[in-house]
């Protein structure tokens, strides 16, 4: 996979940088990959070069060819997020925010005994992205990427939704039947727009 397929991709339902307003509403869905820029990573004193090697050495992400740094990636995430929200504030539309990366530094899980965790949090996301969704105060953002299984959470004026099925492997197991399909179906959730 390659940074221009992930950017630039014409799937079926595939939103990044995109938005789909919804008929009769004010409501716009708007659609960002996201990426990191590893800030989620607090407790792990490393300079941007370490944090570099061990997402090439441990990091699926490291697979995806891409012309520039992980820093340099987030940057343009960031312009495509104040790029599109501040097109919907424009056209006066409440924002749905779907996005792959972890959006707010509350979902993190830091932990004190398991190190290859925390250095992982420097691939989940970015403050930078969870400051823009504050500053324009994002309504409502749907995200995945952290897997663990975490009802709606409201801070200041976004709801947050995971999206996440869960673990389902040998060493951590969250899911209650043996496929894919029934354990997505279980974790729909019902949004109420007005």
């Amino acid at each position: 996979m390659s940074y221009d397929q992930l950017e630039h991709g014409k799937w079926p339902g595939y939103l990044n940088d995109q938005f789909v307003d919804i008929p009769e509403t004010n409501y716009r869905i708007i659609g960002l990959n996201g990426w990191y820029d590893y800030t989620f990573a607090t407790n792990e004193d490393k300079t941007e070069s370490e944090f570099h090697r061990w997402k090439m050495a441990y990091w699926i992400d490291g697979l995806i060819s891409q012309p520039m740094s992980d820093l340099k990636r987030e940057e343009i995430v960031i312009q495509q997020l104040k790029t599109q929200l501040q097109n919907a504030k424009n056209s006066r539309k409440k924002v749905i925010l779907m996005t792959h990366f972890v959006p707010n530094q509350h979902f993190i899980r830091y932990t004190s005994d398991f190190r290859f965790w925390n250095m992982a949090n420097a691939m989940m996301g970015s403050l930078q992205f969870q400051k823009v969704i504050e500053q324009y105060q994002v309504d409502t953002v749907i995200f995945g990427h952290i897997h663990r299984r975490i009802g709606p959470v409201k801070i200041g004026l976004t709801t947050y939704y995971n999206a996440a099925v869960g673990y389902h492997n040998r060493r951590h197991n969250e899911w209650q039947t043996n496929d894919f399909m029934s354990e997505w179906q279980n974790q729909l959730q019902m949004i109420q727009l007005f």
